[in-house]
């Protein structure tokens, strides 16, 4: 009976972890750099995909903010401001801004919300991004898809 009651335990533990992820710099204190941070992987429910990245900016003054993905069909896309994924040259300069809110020191980068991915192949590199008036500061992370039920 214990060893029933621990199998549900863990499956409902790992239904409540995938339902919605968040990378969350309170408890990893995540910043992008000039060189490209290498961020934590994350894994989502590919039928209901949510993901928000939350990275510091220090003294940074954001003026864009961008997010991309590559694709292992080899896809290079963007997302735009109201949340589409668009064909991206793969050039800086063509980098929309998604207006990605910023509080406290921090950027709030949303990825995904409630999306049906259960098509697409995986892992995904995504990587987040903002421009001051200087310098693009990025981080890229893999992200891995599991499907359920």
């Amino acid at each position: 009976m214990l060893k029933v009651t621990n199998i549900i335990a863990s499956i409902l533990f790992l239904v409540l972890s995938i339902s919605a992820t968040k990378i969350s710099a309170a408890s990893e204190n995540l910043e992008l750099v000039t060189w490209g941070s290498v961020l934590p992987n994350a894994t989502i429910d590919t039928n209901r995909a949510s993901l928000n990245v939350q990275v510091e900016i220090g003294g940074d003054i954001p003026l864009k903010t961008h997010i991309t993905a590559h694709t292992p069909a080899g896809n290079m896309l963007q997302r735009t401001n109201l949340g589409y994924w668009v064909p991206w040259s793969g050039k800086l300069d063509d980098l929309m801004d998604t207006f990605s809110p910023k509080s406290d020191n921090a950027i709030n980068f949303k990825i995904f919300k409630d999306e049906d991915l259960s098509e697409e192949l995986f892992p995904i590199k995504i990587m987040v991004a903002y421009r001051t008036a200087t310098e693009l500061k990025f981080g890229v992370f893999d992200l891995a898809g599991r499907r359920t039920q």
